[in-house]
């Protein structure tokens, strides 16, 4: 009988090398005992499981391979979101201040800031994962004993190597001697440290090669990911090129680009293969809108990482980008006054202090205790604020900022970012406060139309609510495809240990487009009408036209144009920092808010376009530091 060591055990040697904890804990299928052995010959599919459970999740049951950090933290989708986010003029983080504070927030990075070991643990355990599993598949370990099997397996070792990619184009965007390991590294070895251009150059063969394997118009089963999503992320590399290696590549950021659209641009509402609505995307049914689905010509999201506030819990994902924006703040559900007169249930009176709503209760003993408790609120309580998804609320005028849990679906809420207000300003306002726009992709934001306020003041968490914008683009309601909220179909918001239950989207067809785009302005192919088209169909479905509206189209489009549509349709997609690196707007020509971390913003070194690698790896191995570090 054959056997081996569980995936995730070989992967504790080399963790340990690194100085990352034994992972031998993580999964339910190896054994408790490092020693031992595991025989999933016959568990093909359960142990490539495995790897998509680390790009959902931190581990099975919640524990994480990270030791000594915060296993939330070190999910791949959040990991990437600190990393590409926190830093830059999209967010702050207003916790932890040993590990953010001005310094974190404000670009400047140090070796020993723990988020910056959980970023780079989660990817060479997440590279380690996708490397064992091929060569298991090559080395012959599983039974496959069908031709049917072994094709299924050769597309498992497709995707992962899909996967991988994805890994090092993170890995590319942030450090310039990439630690680097593929098939050919032994299990337990320490990855070798190689030039950037060189593991620029190995990483787009691979994954040319990936592409060309792939059937042509290949679609993968929902959750899993394909040829779209392989070559999306080799577009996204061949766009920072010039950043990886000094040469530019937009001709083949184009061509892949162009090649993705040819596919996916097609259908639904508009005709180009986009949804209807953008809120649509970032709820708890946004799984229709996924490569794959069933039932839905629409394919926007190409890859997806899949989250369940039931089957697949994560403090990372779209449960994440809720809870770390929202909380509940000033705000109550409206105290109904009582009446014993049922033609009266739910009709509102204006008083002298406000408008007030009336509630119908049937016996005498319910209705003395609800006048009771009405007697004894507070005023504020009983006047009607805000009507909000049908529901009254009444705001505290004592309060800073008015946001309720409810209003997103949601059952926890974390008070942890605030948006700076150079973001918000990239976003077109009908006011001067910031506070109305036409703009669908700002509707679930919180702004000074409930007291928040755009300025950024500090950077302290006890300050939530009076230092900056609340911009969420997640809630867990369910939606209808032209964007309004579909209760039926909704989830209940999930306690607080729980999470969403929608999937994020890690890659869509509107950033393709955008990338198509931009590779036309830098002279990579294509047209200028070309370019406009597609920035056009974004705006479109923003504003929320009617198909062939022109009432937000551009007649002309030029860089700096395309950066803030850029800026606008992609917040929080895990992108802003390699974007404002590539566009040269990192260190020098654009400041935010505590970049460089001061108030006002400064000029950031040019070293820290990259990553220090962490304290902890480099006592373990014989690294080169980061240059600058």
């Amino acid at each position: 009988m054959k056997t081996f060591n569980k995936i995730f055990l070989s992967l504790g040697v080399a963790a340990s090398a690194l100085g990352l904890s034994s992972c031998v804990n993580d999964l339910d299928l190896q054994p408790r005992d490092p020693s031992q052995t595991t025989d999933v010959s016959n568990d093909i599919d359960r142990v490539f499981a495995d790897i998509y459970l680390n790009f959902s999740t931190y581990g099975a049951n919640g524990n994480s391979p990270v030791g000594g950090f915060d296993g939330g933290m070190a999910a791949f989708q959040r990991a990437m979101f600190i990393a590409e986010e926190i830093p830059t003029d999209e967010a702050c983080w207003l916790w932890d201040p040993a590990d953010y504070g001005t310094a974190y927030n404000g670009g400047l990075f140090n070796a020993n800031q723990g988020c910056l070991y959980g970023f780079y643990s989660r990817l060479i355990i997440n590279i380690t994962l996708c490397n064992q599993f091929i060569q298991n598949v090559n080395n012959g370990y599983f039974n496959l004993p069908t031709e049917q099997d072994k094709a299924r397996a050769q597309e498992y070792v497709l995707q992962a190597k899909a996967l991988w990619g994805a890994c090092y184009y993170y890995m590319l965007s942030f450090y310039d001697k990439v630690p680097y390991a593929d098939v050919n590294t032994p299990v337990g070895a320490m990855p070798e440290q190689l030039p950037r251009t060189e593991v620029y150059n190995r990483v787009v063969a691979t994954l040319e090669d990936v592409v060309a394997s792939f059937p042509a118009n290949q679609k993968p089963v929902y959750g899993f990911v394909g040829l779209d999503m392989a070559e999306s992320i080799l577009a996204k590399i061949y766009l920072n090129a010039g950043v990886f290696t000094g040469t530019p590549a937009y001709d083949k950021c184009y061509q892949h680009s162009k090649n993705v659209i040819d596919r996916l641009g097609h259908g639904g509402y508009y005709g180009n293969g986009l949804a209807r609505s953008y809120n649509a995307l970032f709820g708890a049914n946004n799984d229709q809108y996924v490569v794959g689905n069933a039932g839905n010509e629409v394919n926007e999201i190409i890859w997806t990482i899949l989250g369940d506030n039931v089957n697949l819990t994560s403090f990372s994902g779209a449960g994440f980008l809720q809870a770390g924006w929202i909380g509940d703040n000033g705000v109550s559900e409206t105290l109904g006054k009582p009446t014993r007169n049922e033609d009266l249930n739910g009709t509102t009176e204006e008083t002298a202090s406000g408008t007030i709503i009336y509630k119908y209760y049937e016996n005498d003993a319910d209705f003395a205790d609800a006048e009771k408790t009405y007697n004894d609120a507070k005023e504020w309580q009983k006047i009607v604020s805000e009507v909000i998804n049908g529901v009254a609320y009444s705001f505290d005028p004592t309060a800073t900022g008015y946001v309720a849990q409810d209003w997103y679906n949601a059952g926890y809420g974390w008070k942890c970012m605030v948006a700076r207000k150079s973001f918000v300003r990239k976003f077109e306002w009908d006011d001067v406060n910031m506070s109305v726009s036409k703009d669908r992709r700002v509707s679930l934001w919180q702004t000074s139309a409930h007291g928040f306020t755009a300025e950024n003041p500090s950077l302290v968490g006890d300050d939530w609510g009076k230092n900056g914008y609340l911009c969420p683009k997640y809630s867990n309601w369910a939606y209808n495809e032209d964007g309004t909220i579909n209760e039926a179909l909704s989830p209940k918001a999930p306690d607080e240990t729980g999470s969403a239950k929608g999937d994020y989207a890690a890659i869509r067809l509107a950033e393709v487009y955008l990338m198509a785009a931009e590779a036309i302005l830098q002279g990579g192919g294509g047209s200028q009408t070309e370019a406009l088209q597609y920035v056009n169909w974004i705006r479109e479905r923003a504003y929320a036209d009617a198909p062939g509206s022109t009432d937000h189209h551009w007649t002309s489009l030029n860089m700096s144009d395309l950066q803030n549509e850029r800026c606008r349709e992609l917040y929080q997609e895990n992108v802003r920092r390699s974007d404002l690196i590539r566009w040269n707007l990192w260190s020098t020509g654009y400041t935010w808010e505590w970049k460089g971390g001061v108030q006002n913003g400064t000029n950031i070194p040019e070293y820290t376009k990259c990553f220090p690698i962490p304290t902890r790896v480099m006592t373990a191995s014989s690294f080169e530091q980061t240059t600058g570090y």
